[in-house]
């Protein structure tokens, strides 16, 4: 008896505790459940930066929505936000189970304009360990609160955080973000070495110079004195210079081998950014007429420089592009493109800043950083602007709407205040989902894109008189270039004819060239354009040359620009960029800049090898190129 009335005390704890655990399990699949739900609502309310599937922003821009049902989107999110925190810490019977859904809350209310109510959020979320790339996307957006109520030192405490976080191979895009604001505020001049360029040992400058003369007798640059004339001795490319031949090796001293920048209306070359590169009797001298050319004159001794014995040759190089504006269509935001711009000497520079923190609201922290992007290329006086694709057409909103005029307005100004120029893109886009209201209003985009986007730039001008833009058109390609009717459901003419009636004549006009996928580019295709727009074109130079072999992109391919296209091809445009979107299509990119400097020496394969090896170092290419 007494063993058989113990054996159901034991069991009466042991069912108890069936039944508790059923009903925990219960209750937490119940949660569980809710939480998914208050997720698909906050899906179906988004509010992010980025303008695509943000419900916030397209009732509003699209949709045209009052304010005040764009409100209730948001509050429907916040609400949601609070009872999935809730939820979480009651689930987990733990603070720290809330922290991640709070940082995201607090997010939101950022985004929203709620700036007191978000960092309240984020820093009791930042109180708790989460998600590691949550934790420090809390923390930009905690920085950007900060930075908002100018408080610049506590900002740069969580930046320079996110910046010394231990990331994976592929770092997260705030970890990029970061490390670039943190590196700008520690180390002004990083930028410009990050990629250790030169890598090449051939001791040239590149691309091919105009005219050069090259001697066997070297000149020491152990000990270098330098001297500059015309620029001021921390211009930002004296610093160019002092920086790379510091790593380089050589000690900044005086007594040391004269070295001297000149930039004076009186020197050798009168081209435009042109500059004459002297190594004789023991002296350096880089002369140009601005400090552009200074920039390249800079740049060719740098390529010069014999870094394992730590001298240069004697040499006499008189240099000058051939086109004077050319360079990248930047599509990634890449911190360090400054540098290969640089070493390819690029002269014009668009940055697509279509992420999503700088689409269609221009946060605090994130108009620093552009800031600071741009001011870099300005520093070299290199022509710059800024695209964001999302804001001018992706997706399309209604130009007829006085809401589309003042985003596009806002936009257009800050990148004005912050130096850049435009870059405003209407192609592939424009007549997806044309919308119904400017349809009713104007009828076709022809009667209606030239004249907005004129009197956007002419507001935008009368305060800042130095602004320009480029446009890119719709009908970006030329007579063989082919339509689809599905795509461009009006004539290809009177659009572009459209812009030489009515788009200021300041603006300037993207084209690809004869087809989407440039090439062929001759003297009666490029009259086509002009004859319609009333303008030459700035080539936008599209299709990926870089092949891809068993999945991988080689950049050992070579490119066809001086073969591809006529002999007068360069005389005829206002400007080349070519459509850079990955690292690897810097050989493309390299080679396309030899051929806009000299097109009479360039040869494909030499350019495509000097630029590889530039990047990666001497044997690369071979490699690339093999079997």
């Amino acid at each position: 008896m007494r063993t058989k009335r113990t054996k159901k005390v034991r069991l009466l704890p042991i069912a108890f505790c069936f039944v508790a655990f059923a009903t925990f399990a219960a209750n937490a699949a119940g949660v569980a459940d809710e939480i998914k739900a208050l997720q698909a609502t906050i899906a179906s309310n988004s509010v992010t930066r980025t303008s695509k599937g943000n419900r916030y922003y397209l009732a509003y821009y699209r949709e045209l929505c009052t304010k005040e049902e764009r409100e209730a989107i948001l509050e429907r999110n916040i609400a949601a936000h609070r009872r999935w925190i809730e939820l979480a810490g009651e689930n987990g019977a733990k603070p720290q189970q809330a922290a991640m859904p709070r940082a995201e809350l607090g997010k939101v209310l950022a985004i929203g304009g709620r700036w007191k109510d978000a960092e309240k959020e984020l820093v009791e979320a930042l109180k708790f360990d989460f998600d590691k790339t949550k934790t420090a996307e809390a923390r930009w957006a905690l920085a950007e609160c900060l930075w908002r109520r100018k408080d610049r030192n506590g900002a740069k405490k969580l930046i320079a955080d996110i910046a010394a976080m231990q990331w994976p191979k592929n770092t997260p895009r705030v970890c990029e973000k970061a490390r670039f604001m943190h590196r700008a505020w520690t180390d002004p001049d990083g930028d410009v070495d990050t990629l250790n360029l030169p890598h090449s040992e051939d001791c040239r400058p590149f691309p091919t110079p105009q005219e050069a003369e090259y001697g066997n007798a070297k000149v020491s640059l152990g000990r270098v004195e330098l001297n500059t004339a015309g620029l001021k001795s921390d211009d930002p490319v004296a610093r160019l210079l002092k920086r790379k031949m510091t790593r380089f090796g050589s000690k900044f001293e005086k007594g040391g081998t004269p070295v001297e920048i000149r930039v004076s209306p009186d020197v050798p070359v009168d081209k435009p950014q042109g500059y004459s590169l002297d190594v004789k009797a023991g002296r350096v001298s880089i002369k140009a007429r601005t400090r552009l050319g200074a920039t390249w004159g800079v740049v060719s001794f740098l390529q010069c420089v014999d870094r394992k014995t730590l001298a240069i040759c004697e040499c006499a190089i008189r240099d000058w592009p051939k086109l004077e504006r050319r360079g990248a269509i930047e599509a990634c935001w890449y911190q360090d493109f400054l540098e290969v711009a640089l070493f390819q000497k690029m002269s014009m520079i668009t940055v697509k800043m279509f992420r999503p923190e700088c689409s269609f609201i221009f946060s605090p922290l994130e108009r620093e950083r552009a800031r600071m992007t741009i001011k870099r290329y300005r520093d070299f006086d290199i022509e710059t602007y800024w695209c964001a694709r999302e804001v001018a057409v992706s997706p399309v909103l209604p130009l007829s709407a006085p809401r589309t005029r003042a985003l596009h307005l806002e936009w257009m100004r800050c990148a004005a205040m912050i130096g850049a120029n435009i870059c405003f893109l209407m192609d592939d886009e424009r007549f997806f989902n044309f919308p119904e209201e400017d349809k009713k209003a104007f009828g076709t985009a022809a009667n209606m894109d030239s004249k907005y986007i004129s009197s956007l730039y002419r507001e935008v001008k009368s305060e800042f008189p130095n602004f320009h833009m480029i446009f890119g058109t719709p009908f970006y390609f030329g007579p063989d270039g082919g339509l689809d009717p599905s795509w461009y459901p009006e004539s290809r003419e009177d659009y572009l004819r459209s812009h030489g009636e009515f788009l200021d004549p300041e603006i300037e006009i993207y084209w690809s060239g004869p087809r989407v996928k440039t090439g062929g580019i001759s003297p009666a295709k490029v009259k086509w354009f002009e004859d319609l727009t009333g303008r030459k074109p700035v080539v936008f130079y599209n299709g990926d040359t870089v092949g891809w072999h068993g999945h991988v992109p080689f950049g050992a391919d070579i490119p066809n620009f001086k073969g591809g296209n006529s002999p007068e091809a360069l005389d005829l445009l206002a400007g080349l960029q070519m459509n850079f979107t990955h690292y690897y299509e810097t050989s493309k990119a390299g080679a396309c800049m030899d051929w806009c400097w000299n097109p009479d020496a360039h040869d494909a394969k030499t350019a495509t090898r000097r630029t590889v090896e530039q990047m990666e170092g001497p044997g690369v290419f071979e490699i690339l190129a093999a079997d």
